[in-house]
């Protein structure tokens, strides 16, 4: 398929009409770094995007999973979204009010808390992404108090 209609599929996912500065500015990006993909780097990422695959839950119920979802619109429907809470019931959520399909390009410092939260209970294990004297309990605290001032300032709006 030629390029310019691969280009028009994913556009066709974006959200339309009026959104939040910080959601058009990530809208923006991705179309910005849509432009520079050529056809046969879409194709593929358009393939590996569709194909059918599946985890099976049973196989990494022993893992941590935290989902992170928003509660407006994505492009992931609402079935697939119910469906993968069915399939990873002890799983976390993270939800924000607001983030489209790139919450972590809109709302990255709320993405960015719920991953660090994510990572705390690996701290000191084999599985910590680094070592645990390099994060302070303030700088957790700090974070903290920044997504609750955000989430503030959303619910104002």
């Amino acid at each position: 398929m030629p390029g310019f209609m691969l280009k028009k599929i994913v556009l066709g996912n974006f959200s339309k009409g009026p959104v939040d500065p910080k959601m058009a500015d990530a809208i923006d990006f991705m179309v910005d770094r849509l432009e520079s993909l050529n056809q046969s780097e879409l194709a593929s990422r358009l393939t590996l995007n569709c194909q059918n695959s599946y985890v099976e839950p049973h196989k990494i119920k022993e893992v941590a999973v935290t989902i992170i979802d928003v509660f407006d619109q994505s492009a992931l429907s609402l079935e697939a979204k119910e469906e993968m809470y069915k399939l990873y019931p002890n799983a976390r959520r993270a939800h924000l009010k607001t983030g489209g399909n790139f919450p972590y390009l809109c709302r990255s410092a709320e993405v960015n808390l719920y991953i660090q939260i994510h990572l705390r209970q690996f701290h000191g294990t084999r599985y910590a992404a680094i070592s645990p004297d390099m994060v302070r309990a303030e700088e957790l605290e700090v974070q903290e108090s920044h997504l609750s001032s955000n989430q503030e300032s959303e619910d104002d709006q």
